[in-house]
């Protein structure tokens, strides 16, 4: 879902961005073709740019907290 970002980050930070979305997807569910799956990606993509000296576990928890339908399904 990410890779038609690579002319905008280097490869680890594509990677980095890539790793988490892949993580929110896995968590709730989302296909990663799904519309839902594109505004996970555009909401990653902004939390990376607005701070992009985040850990991965920085960038989890930004998207986590922000958005509560990507929140990790429990139960």
């Amino acid at each position: 879902m990410l890779s038609r970002f690579s002319q905008f980050l280097g490869p680890e930070d594509l990677a980095l961005c890539q790793r988490v979305f892949d993580q929110i997807c896995a968590d709730a569910s989302l296909g990663s073709k799904s519309i839902e799956a594109e505004d996970l990606a555009a909401a990653v993509l902004t939390a990376f740019h607005c701070s992009p000296n985040r850990t991965e576990a920085d960038l989890l928890a930004a998207i986590r907290s922000g958005r509560n339908d990507f929140e990790k399904q429990t139960g």
